[in-house]
């Protein structure tokens, strides 16, 4: 939900009365959500252990700008106007449980950049996820094969 804030607080983020207030910078406006604190499943628990161990491979930052091209890419296209991705993390987190489910040795709880290199999987590059159908096909997808 777009917000609009009084005495020009345009960059304001944080919590009040059970609603989260934050500011995107690359649509240029404050958002905000509904505060909701997860229930505790089984999923939830999955989902914190994939992301604790996501965050240790930390990729280069060629990688992320490959993304952040890939993004604007993908954006770009009359197809996805009317719904864009807004970060490139959004596609690197498809990219990878695409990654889970077409590849049964890979569990992206313990995965690790040396598996990757070892088993010389597609999330490597940019460019080997999309040709191995793990992100859709983009103009210019070629040339972005920065490694992780």
């Amino acid at each position: 939900m777009k917000v609009h804030l009084k005495y020009s607080l345009a960059g304001y983020s944080g919590t009040i009365d059970h609603a989260v207030y934050y500011y995107h910078p690359r649509l240029h406006q404050s958002l905000m959500r509904k505060f909701v604190k997860p229930k505790e499943t089984a999923a939830n628990r999955r989902i914190k252990a994939v992301m604790a161990n996501l965050e240790l491979i930390q990729p280069s930052d060629a990688y992320k700008s490959n993304f952040k091209n890939y993004l604007l890419a993908y954006n770009a296209m009359k197809e996805h106007q009317n719904k864009p991705m807004l970060s490139w993390n959004n596609f690197y987190m498809k990219m990878l449980y695409a990654m889970e489910k077409a590849y049964p040795t890979v569990d992206l709880t313990t995965l690790s950049r040396e598996q990757m290199l070892a088993e010389d999987l597609p999330c490597i590059s940019l460019k080997r996820a999309v040709e191995a159908g793990l992100l859709p096909i983009v103009e210019g997808y070629e040339d972005w094969d920065k490694q992780i």
